[in-house]
Parts: C-alpha cells; sequence; structure tokens
C-alpha cells in the first residue's frame, strides 16, 4: 500500500493538492487494517509527500512544499537564475544487468554481477539543450524504480524522498571543449567550451550515487565556481 501510493504520488496519478480516499475507502481499496492505513499515512507524511487537514483528511503535497532538506547540484535552479526556463527530459532509462559500464560499477563498488541503473537526462534552459547528464545507481539500493516516476524531473530530490536517502554529494569540474561525439548534443561547434562535471553521491559511508555531465553556454558561470 505505501509503496502504491508513492509510486501514484511521484508518477502524477494522484496530482499536488488532491484529496487522498479516507482511512477507511483506503483500508478497504488495499483490503488492510485501518491500523495499517494509519502507519502508511503516518510514513507518508514524514517523507513528505502528504500533509493533514484537520477533520479534513489527507492531501498530497506540492513539490515545492515537498522538497527534502539536501545539499546538491540543483541544475534546474541554476537556469532559473540564469533568468530562463528550466526543463528536464529523461531521454534514456535501463537496468544494465551483462556488467558493463565498468567505470561506474568501480565508483559505485559493484560487481559484474550486480544489476546497475543507468539514465540519461537532457536539460534545457528556454528549450536550448545546456546540460547533459547520464547518472548511475545500484539496483539493490535504490530498488523498483518505475518510469513514470522520474520522467522529466530532478533525480535526487526523488531519490531523497522515495528511500529517506540523506546522503552528502560531491561534484568535481574539468574545463574542456567540445568534441564530433557531443556537438550535436547542444547544437555547437567543435572546440567551443564546455566542463565535464562528475558527481558522487555518500550515505553511510558508501557510495551510492555517480554520475558524469557535461555543461555548455552560460550555465558553465552558474556551475564553476
Amino acid at each position: 500500500m505505501l509503496n502504491e501510493l508513492m509510486r501514484q504520488i511521484e508518477s502524477g496519478q494522484l496530482p499536488e493538492n488532491s484529496k487522498l480516499p479516507s482511512e477507511q475507502q483506503l483500508g478497504e481499496l488495499y483490503n488492510v487494517s485501518r491500523i495499517t492505513v494509519r502507519r502508511a499515512l503516518t510514513e507518508l507524511e514524514n517523507r513528505k509527500y502528504i500533509y493533514k487537514r484537520q477533520g479534513q483528511g489527507s492531501f498530497v503535497m506540492s513539490k515545492d512544499e515537498s522538497k527534502p532538506g539536501i545539499s546538491y547540484l540543483n541544475v534546474p535552479k541554476m537556469i532559473s537564475k540564469m533568468g530562463a526556463n528550466p526543463k528536464i527530459e529523461l531521454e534514456k532509462f535501463s537496468i544494465n544487468v551483462d556488467g558493463t559500464e565498468k567505470r561506474a560499477r568501480e565508483e559505485l563498488g559493484l560487481s559484474e554481477d550486480d544489476y546497475l541503473y543507468s539514465f540519461q537526462y537532457l536539460y534545457y534552459a528556454n528549450d536550448e539543450p545546456v546540460f547533459s547528464e547520464k547518472v548511475f545507481l545500484p539496483f539493490d539500493i535504490f530498488p523498483m524504480i518505475h518510469k513514470k516516476e522520474i520522467v522529466d524531473k530532478d533525480l535526487i530530490p526523488y531519490l531523497a524522498k522515495r528511500y529517506v536517502m540523506q546522503a552528502e554529494f560531491y561534484s568535481k569540474t574539468e574545463a574542456s571543449l567540445i568534441t564530433s561525439k557531443n556537438r550535436k548534443i547542444f547544437n555547437l561547434n567543435v572546440g567551443d567550451p564546455m566542463v565535464n562535471v562528475t558527481t558522487k553521491g555518500i550515505a553511510d559511508g558508501k557510495f551510492v550515487y555517480y554520475s558524469q555531465s557535461i555543461v555548455v553556454g552560460d550555465l558553465i558561470m552558474f556551475i564553476v565556481k
């Protein structure tokens, strides 16, 4: 029941500020006791998925109110600081089971037999691509991620809420130039400036997040400090 309600909220099936069914209705819907329903609702409230109104019931929390207090490279926020409208597109989503992506496996301490998520995102500023990111996650730490839950949204806040992740993130930047391999992504010329960004997330003494990114255009000034 808890996981299903979180999935519905993350996917937008239960919209922001919409009212959840009553405790009795939820119990009948999922065939569970009233105690189980109340525990699930308490957990959803603790994870900032819902809020309660005295005498009215439980409601889905808006995204602005539900953002976790976690420090990370918030690209949409930086694009907004540029005075542009941010947009995120999930281009690829897969689970790697064949032992490839060895660099990511080494960074996350995974063996060739471990399942590995791979996400490819492209961020836009006023419809111009400015940030390309490939993210890797260990499946055993973040099981059962559904594509509908992560389409066109910032991944780290989702992970923090969905899995109660308290992680610290570190990013490293390196100046570089656009190549023939990535020029088409950004509609730029070979030799134009770009910055490589490597980000790692650590929780409970273990690496749980690894990403490789490319930044171009004016966004570079907001990311490289």
